[in-house]
């Protein structure tokens, strides 16, 4: 089969450079949904492959769909989620340009015959899914990636307004909720594999970036700092949160996110969450009060003079006199 007409152009400049996962490599095509899905994903998180036999089949086995027979949007969205960690929400048809615009990836349902022509790479009348990824401003031109065409093509450029008709309705259009954003005060991707809570250390002396590609220098560590917070990752780059040196006006300082490279960073760790305060309240004292003392009396004598000491403590404050 072959590829369309560019009659707008191909999908070209993007991060991540996305190309098509195709489901021309088995027959019958029906993978179509769960290929776009893996597109989806692969602009949400790193390390993914361009094989319909690996993740887009990953998504269509945790989705709980045998082989050869489809998809629905729900099945997608939990897919995605148990076989990858990537996120994706339900959309309605008219949220799908800012969604775009903003640097996410789209999965759509779609009526195939309703196509434009010169997107089309066979005829039929059949549901069909595709994914989408790319805004250009001028002209409203959306990027199409459709699983019918072959392995690692670019895409191509549609105007909105010529593709919108061909949507199915509200509620079969899901988009990824975390998206891999590079450029001038980007933000780190996060995914399953940081923890919002995970600290490094860094020493004195590093340099600090306003950008993932450690390009623009905005200064550098006075000294050592321990247990700084990491934000996320991309590629080679850790966000970290600093705070800033000098007060503003209201007296208070501010996180910053800032880049260092990975290297740089010593002593990762994920901090233990912290402990649940202890109770204020004499209804709740009381309650943990009976549960130690339950412990105690439930003890047995075998474990030594630590419980009999217990024991006599609970003995004496039960009976002591109360004192003025």
């Amino acid at each position: 089969m072959p590829l369309p007409d560019y009659t707008y152009g191909k999908v070209t400049g993007l991060t991540p450079d996305l190309t098509v996962v195709s489901e021309r490599g088995e027959s019958p095509f029906v993978c179509c949904g769960y290929c776009s899905a893996h597109m989806a994903a692969r602009t949400a998180k790193n390390g993914l492959s361009t094989s319909m036999f690996n993740e887009a089949h990953d998504i269509r086995s945790a989705g709980g769909r045998p082989h050869d027979n489809g998809n629905n949007a729900s099945e997608l969205r939990t897919g995605a989620k148990e076989a990858l960690g990537v996120t994706l929400s339900s959309i309605s048809r008219d949220g799908i340009p800012e969604r775009l615009r903003t640097g996410h990836a789209v999965t759509v349902g779609l009526d195939y015959d309703e196509l434009p022509s010169h997107l089309k790479v066979q005829g039929g009348v059949f549901g069909h899914a595709a994914c989408l990824f790319g805004w250009k401003e001028d002209g409203d031109y959306v990027g199409y990636f459709d699983p019918l065409y072959d392995q690692g093509a670019r895409g191509a450029l549609v105007p909105w307004s010529q593709l919108k008709p061909a949507l199915w309705g509200d509620g079969n259009h899901s988009t990824t909720t975390v998206r891999l954003t590079v450029g001038t005060g980007s933000f780190a991707v996060y995914t399953d594999d940081i923890d919002v809570r995970r600290v490094c250390d860094v020493k004195a002396g590093t340099d600090f970036f306003k950008d993932v590609q450690l390009t623009q220098r905005l200064g550098e560590y006075s000294k050592d700092s321990t247990g700084t917070q990491i934000l996320g990752y991309l590629n080679d780059a850790y966000a970290i949160e600093i705070r800033t040196g000098t007060l503003y006006s209201d007296g208070e300082t501010r996180p910053t996110c800032v880049y260092i490279p990975k290297s740089k960073a010593t002593n990762v760790r994920v901090n233990p969450a912290p402990s649940p305060a202890p109770p204020t309240d004499s209804e709740a004292v009381a309650a943990r009060d009976a549960e130690w003392r339950a412990w105690i009396d439930a003890a047995p004598e075998g474990i030594g003079r630590a419980a009999q000491s217990a024991r006599a403590l609970v003995a004496w404050a039960e009976t002591a006199p109360d004192k003025e």
